[in-house]
């Protein structure tokens, strides 16, 4: 018993160890699943938009968002979601359905989705202008934060 006792004291601070240690991947979520646990938990969604061909993305991905205090600030104090900005995917936020229907504006036949357009275009000098990588932050009730 006296063994048993002493080889719990001394595992049980390496298991909290273990615990504790740095994050090193962002633990990415379905969008509804997100959507679900922010409402459960108040806790807002960071939804990061990128597109398969972006080199930007790319190295973004390989860096930034595998820095440890990065992935630790996001694992932390989000729900972080991926999003495609091409994706077929229906998408529900304020209550309309957005989907993947018209072509860019670029004239590259280039696809873009309708709730990456929506939530993420931005204005420089008086033009709407849309780019990836983008992240995009909500609330707990899926509302736009910034």
């Amino acid at each position: 018993m006296r063994k048993l006792v002493i080889l719990l004291l001394t595992l049980t601070p390496l298991l909290g160890f273990s615990q504790r240690q740095v994050q090193n991947e962002i633990a990415w979520l379905p969008l509804e699943k997100a959507k679900e646990l922010a409402k459960k938990n108040n806790k807002k969604i960071l939804i990061f938009f990128y597109k398969k061909d972006c080199t930007y993305c790319e190295e973004m991905k390989k860096t930034t968002l595998q820095d440890p205090a990065v992935v630790n600030l996001i694992n932390s104090n989000f729900f972080p979601v991926t999003i495609d900005s091409r994706t077929k995917d229906t998408i529900i936020y304020n209550g309309i359905a957005y989907g993947n229907q018209q072509p860019a504006s670029s004239g590259r036949h280039d696809w873009r989705h309708d709730f990456y357009a929506e939530v993420a275009a931005f204005t420089q000098n008086g033009t709407s202008q849309i780019t990836t990588p983008t992240i995009v932050l909500f609330n707990n009730n899926f509302g736009k934060i910034i």
